[in-house]
Protein backbone atom coordinates (compact mmCIF):
# COMPACT_ATOMS: atom_id res chain seq x y z
CA UNK A 1 0.00 0.00 0.00
CA UNK A 2 1.43 3.31 -1.08
CA UNK A 3 1.77 6.06 1.44
CA UNK A 4 -0.39 9.21 1.05
CA UNK A 5 2.23 11.45 2.63
CA UNK A 6 3.99 12.34 -0.61
CA UNK A 7 0.71 13.11 -2.27
CA UNK A 8 -0.36 15.36 0.59
CA UNK A 9 2.98 17.07 0.35
CA UNK A 10 2.47 17.71 -3.32
CA UNK A 11 -1.02 19.08 -2.68
CA UNK A 12 0.27 21.27 0.09
CA UNK A 13 3.09 22.59 -2.11
CA UNK A 14 0.67 23.18 -4.96
CA UNK A 15 -1.67 25.03 -2.64
CA UNK A 16 1.11 27.22 -1.33
CA UNK A 17 2.25 27.95 -4.91
CA UNK A 18 -1.25 28.81 -5.95
CA UNK A 19 -1.66 31.11 -2.97
CA UNK A 20 1.61 32.85 -3.78
CA UNK A 21 0.60 33.22 -7.39
CA UNK A 22 -2.72 34.64 -6.31
CA UNK A 23 -1.03 37.15 -4.10
CA UNK A 24 1.32 38.26 -6.91
CA UNK A 25 -1.53 38.58 -9.37
CA UNK A 26 -3.61 40.54 -6.90
CA UNK A 27 -0.77 42.90 -6.24
CA UNK A 28 -0.28 43.43 -9.97
CA UNK A 29 -3.93 44.06 -10.48
CA UNK A 30 -4.01 46.48 -7.64
CA UNK A 31 -1.05 48.36 -9.07
CA UNK A 32 -2.60 48.48 -12.48
CA UNK A 33 -5.83 49.84 -11.14
CA UNK A 34 -4.29 52.81 -9.43
CA UNK A 35 -3.69 56.01 -11.43
CA UNK A 36 -0.13 57.34 -11.39
CA UNK A 37 0.35 60.27 -9.09
CA UNK A 38 0.85 63.59 -10.81
CA UNK A 39 4.43 64.77 -10.79
CA UNK A 40 4.97 67.26 -8.07
CA UNK A 41 5.16 70.74 -9.57
CA UNK A 42 8.25 72.67 -8.44
CA UNK A 43 7.68 75.43 -5.97
CA UNK A 44 8.25 78.77 -7.78
CA UNK A 45 11.20 80.75 -6.49
CA UNK A 46 10.50 84.44 -6.21
CA UNK A 47 13.58 86.50 -7.11
CA UNK A 48 14.26 89.37 -4.71
CA UNK A 49 13.31 92.80 -6.00
CA UNK A 50 16.36 94.62 -7.40
CA UNK A 51 17.77 97.21 -5.05
CA UNK A 52 17.87 100.57 -6.86
CA UNK A 53 21.38 101.92 -7.21
CA UNK A 54 21.51 105.54 -6.01
CA UNK A 55 22.42 107.86 -8.84
CA UNK A 56 25.36 110.17 -8.40
CA UNK A 57 24.42 113.54 -7.06
CA UNK A 58 24.34 116.20 -9.76
CA UNK A 59 27.40 118.40 -9.72
CA UNK A 60 27.57 121.99 -10.92
CA UNK A 61 30.71 123.80 -12.00
CA UNK A 62 31.20 126.89 -9.89
CA UNK A 63 33.07 129.68 -11.61
CA UNK A 64 35.02 131.63 -9.02
CA UNK A 65 34.30 135.31 -9.02
CA UNK A 66 37.55 137.24 -9.26
CA UNK A 67 38.17 139.39 -6.27
CA UNK A 68 37.96 143.08 -6.90
CA UNK A 69 41.41 144.50 -6.32
CA UNK A 70 41.63 147.17 -3.74
CA UNK A 71 42.07 150.59 -5.29
CA UNK A 72 45.64 151.69 -5.29
CA UNK A 73 46.76 155.16 -4.56
CA UNK A 74 47.44 157.19 -7.66
CA UNK A 75 51.18 157.51 -8.03
CA UNK A 76 52.74 160.91 -8.14
CA UNK A 77 53.52 161.29 -11.84
CA UNK A 78 55.23 164.63 -11.46
CA UNK A 79 58.92 164.15 -10.73
CA UNK A 80 60.60 166.59 -8.38
CA UNK A 81 63.83 166.49 -10.40
CA UNK A 82 64.22 166.19 -14.17
CA UNK A 83 67.52 165.32 -15.85
CA UNK A 84 67.79 167.33 -19.06
CA UNK A 85 68.84 165.63 -22.28
CA UNK A 86 71.60 167.77 -23.79
CA UNK A 87 74.66 167.35 -25.97
CA UNK A 88 76.90 168.01 -22.95
CA UNK A 89 78.81 165.29 -21.17
CA UNK A 90 77.23 166.36 -17.88
CA UNK A 91 73.47 166.81 -18.14
CA UNK A 92 71.99 169.55 -15.97
CA UNK A 93 69.11 168.88 -13.60
CA UNK A 94 65.94 170.86 -13.04
CA UNK A 95 64.39 170.96 -9.57
CA UNK A 96 60.63 171.44 -9.97
CA UNK A 97 58.61 173.54 -7.51
CA UNK A 98 54.87 173.62 -8.26
CA UNK A 99 52.92 174.97 -5.28
CA UNK A 100 49.86 175.47 -7.51
CA UNK A 101 49.56 171.72 -8.15
CA UNK A 102 48.49 172.33 -11.76
CA UNK A 103 51.37 170.39 -13.34
CA UNK A 104 50.55 166.73 -14.10
CA UNK A 105 53.63 165.73 -16.09
CA UNK A 106 57.07 167.11 -16.90
CA UNK A 107 59.86 165.52 -18.91
CA UNK A 108 62.94 166.51 -20.83
CA UNK A 109 63.03 167.32 -24.53
CA UNK A 110 66.10 166.93 -26.74
CA UNK A 111 68.46 169.88 -26.51
CA UNK A 112 70.21 170.76 -29.75
CA UNK A 113 73.72 172.04 -30.41
CA UNK A 114 74.12 175.78 -29.88
CA UNK A 115 71.54 178.38 -28.87
CA UNK A 116 68.04 178.44 -30.36
CA UNK A 117 67.12 181.55 -28.34
CA UNK A 118 68.99 184.38 -26.67
CA UNK A 119 69.98 184.47 -23.05
CA UNK A 120 67.14 185.08 -20.56
CA UNK A 121 64.44 184.44 -23.15
CA UNK A 122 62.45 181.32 -24.00
CA UNK A 123 60.44 179.83 -26.85
CA UNK A 124 57.07 178.34 -25.80
CA UNK A 125 55.35 176.01 -28.30
CA UNK A 126 51.93 174.35 -28.19
CA UNK A 127 52.04 170.53 -28.44
CA UNK A 128 48.42 169.77 -27.48
CA UNK A 129 45.70 171.67 -25.58
CA UNK A 130 47.33 170.93 -22.21
CA UNK A 131 50.98 170.50 -23.18
CA UNK A 132 53.69 173.00 -24.04
CA UNK A 133 57.39 172.77 -24.88
CA UNK A 134 59.75 175.36 -23.44
CA UNK A 135 63.24 175.98 -24.86
CA UNK A 136 65.82 178.25 -23.19
CA UNK A 137 69.59 178.32 -22.85
CA UNK A 138 72.05 177.79 -20.05
CA UNK A 139 75.76 177.45 -19.49
CA UNK A 140 77.25 174.19 -20.79
CA UNK A 141 77.73 171.72 -17.97
CA UNK A 142 75.41 173.55 -15.61
CA UNK A 143 74.22 171.00 -13.08
CA UNK A 144 71.14 172.55 -11.49
CA UNK A 145 68.21 174.79 -12.39
CA UNK A 146 65.21 175.58 -10.18
CA UNK A 147 61.87 175.91 -11.95
CA UNK A 148 59.03 177.50 -10.01
CA UNK A 149 55.51 177.37 -11.44
CA UNK A 150 52.86 179.91 -10.49
CA UNK A 151 49.39 179.38 -11.96
CA UNK A 152 47.38 181.29 -9.40
CA UNK A 153 46.20 183.71 -12.11
CA UNK A 154 45.06 180.92 -14.43
CA UNK A 155 47.94 181.31 -16.89
CA UNK A 156 51.18 179.56 -15.89
CA UNK A 157 54.20 181.70 -15.06
CA UNK A 158 57.49 179.80 -15.32
CA UNK A 159 60.41 181.15 -13.35
CA UNK A 160 63.86 179.67 -14.11
CA UNK A 161 66.46 180.36 -11.46
CA UNK A 162 69.89 179.57 -12.91
CA UNK A 163 73.30 181.07 -13.45
CA UNK A 164 73.14 183.52 -16.35
CA UNK A 165 75.33 186.23 -17.87
CA UNK A 166 74.40 189.86 -18.07
CA UNK A 167 72.05 191.01 -20.81
CA UNK A 168 73.20 191.10 -24.43
CA UNK A 169 76.34 189.07 -23.65
CA UNK A 170 78.19 187.02 -26.23
CA UNK A 171 78.73 184.15 -23.76
CA UNK A 172 78.13 180.76 -25.28
CA UNK A 173 75.25 178.66 -24.03
CA UNK A 174 73.38 175.50 -24.99
CA UNK A 175 69.71 174.66 -25.42
CA UNK A 176 67.62 173.31 -22.54
CA UNK A 177 64.20 171.82 -23.35
CA UNK A 178 61.29 170.85 -21.09
CA UNK A 179 57.85 169.47 -21.97
CA UNK A 180 55.14 170.36 -19.47
CA UNK A 181 51.55 169.06 -19.23
CA UNK A 182 48.95 170.79 -17.05
CA UNK A 183 45.61 169.63 -15.65
CA UNK A 184 43.69 172.14 -17.80
CA UNK A 185 44.03 173.70 -21.21
CA UNK A 186 46.84 176.18 -21.52
CA UNK A 187 47.63 178.63 -24.33
CA UNK A 188 51.34 178.71 -25.17
CA UNK A 189 51.08 182.32 -26.33
CA UNK A 190 49.91 183.38 -22.86
CA UNK A 191 52.59 181.58 -20.83
CA UNK A 192 55.08 183.90 -19.16
CA UNK A 193 58.73 182.94 -18.62
CA UNK A 194 61.04 184.83 -16.28
CA UNK A 195 64.77 184.65 -15.43
CA UNK A 196 65.47 186.49 -12.18
CA UNK A 197 69.21 185.85 -12.27
CA UNK A 198 70.16 188.21 -15.06
CA UNK A 199 73.79 188.27 -13.95
CA UNK A 200 76.12 185.41 -13.27
CA UNK A 201 75.96 184.36 -9.64
CA UNK A 202 79.37 182.69 -9.59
Amino acid sequence: MQSNYPTLGRFAAAGIGAAALFLVAGAAALGAGREPEAAASPTPITAPAPTPTPSAAATYAITPVPATPAPTAKPDVVPSVVVLDTIDDVDPRVVVDDPSGTLVDIRTGKGGDGMSVRWNTAAVEQLDPKTIRVTWVGFPGEDQVVLSIDASGGTPVLVFDQMAPYANTDALGADRVLILTFDAAVNAADVEVAFPSVEASF
